[in-house]
């Protein structure tokens, strides 16, 4: 049994994998990690391997490599961005400051589709893109959905939001300006950065979209995409099996 473990900034996922069965996975919106590992890590039979991708910062990873050595007995496995791996080439000058989940998934978009772009939709909203040589070109970097829906109700006086499904036509109440506006500034920019570069990649090039609020995002997209919600662990699991 192996145990692979994506750290993103507010939530956990993990999956259990019994040789070529996923035997088990989930999500945790925590930054609590005793609480986010205490399924993946008490379920049994015990994992022989943990690997783990995580943007969480080093004091966070110290604590999830002490909760993975008094819980099995193994020492967790952290893999982080490189130079160059899997036949992707980092652009970055520091290669490692780059987040290990925007590696894995370029890895892995890379490895199974060649050129594409990368749109991860999690508390922060990135899109990288890697050409058809496996060089990964950069990115962007802004804020998700709710991140921008908690700085402008904590900016803004007397605005009270209620619960609405998002579209992105006008709204007709508070509550509904700031879902669809929010939604519609998220979509527009997505939208305006994968059309300049497909001016630059093939035109038959993929186009993946991951993270938490993916399919709410997608769902407002005029352009062909797939949906993978699990591409860092699809990308970690990759890596992981050729150092195994």
């Amino acid at each position: 049994m192996k145990l692979f473990v994506d750290v993103g900034n507010t939530a956990l996922k993990w999956r259990r994998r019994d040789g070529d069965r996923v035997a088990q996975g989930g999500e945790v919106h925590a930054r609590d990690w005793v609480k986010a590992l205490d399924i993946p890590l008490s379920s049994s039979p015990p994992p022989e391997s943990v690997w783990v991708a995580s943007v969480a910062g080093p004091e966070a990873d110290r604590r999830i490599a002490e909760l993975v050595r008094e819980r099995t007995g193994q020492e967790a496995r952290f893999y982080y961005s490189r130079e160059q791996d899997f036949g992707v080439r980092n652009c970055y000058p520091e290669p490692r400051r780059l987040g290990a989940d925007r590696w894995v998934a370029l890895v892995e978009c890379w490895q199974r589709f060649g050129a594409g772009i990368v749109i991860d939709c999690g508390s922060a909203l990135t899109i990288d893109a890697v050409d058809g040589e496996g060089a990964f070109l950069g990115g962007y970097i802004v804020p998700g959905l709710g991140m921008l829906r908690n700085a402008l109700l904590r900016d803004t006086a007397d605005v009270h939001v209620e619960q609405a499904n998002a579209h992105l036509g006008l709204g007709r109440s508070t509550g509904e300006c700031v879902h669809n506006g929010l939604l519609r500034m998220s979509v527009a920019f997505v939208t305006d950065v994968v059309v300049e570069l497909r001016e630059r990649l093939p035109d038959t090039c993929k186009v993946l979209v991951t993270g938490g609020d993916g399919e709410e995002l997608s769902a407002s997209f005029s352009f062909d995409f797939l949906h993978l919600p699990d591409l860092v662990l699809d990308g970690l699991e990759r890596v992981a099996a050729r150092q195994e």
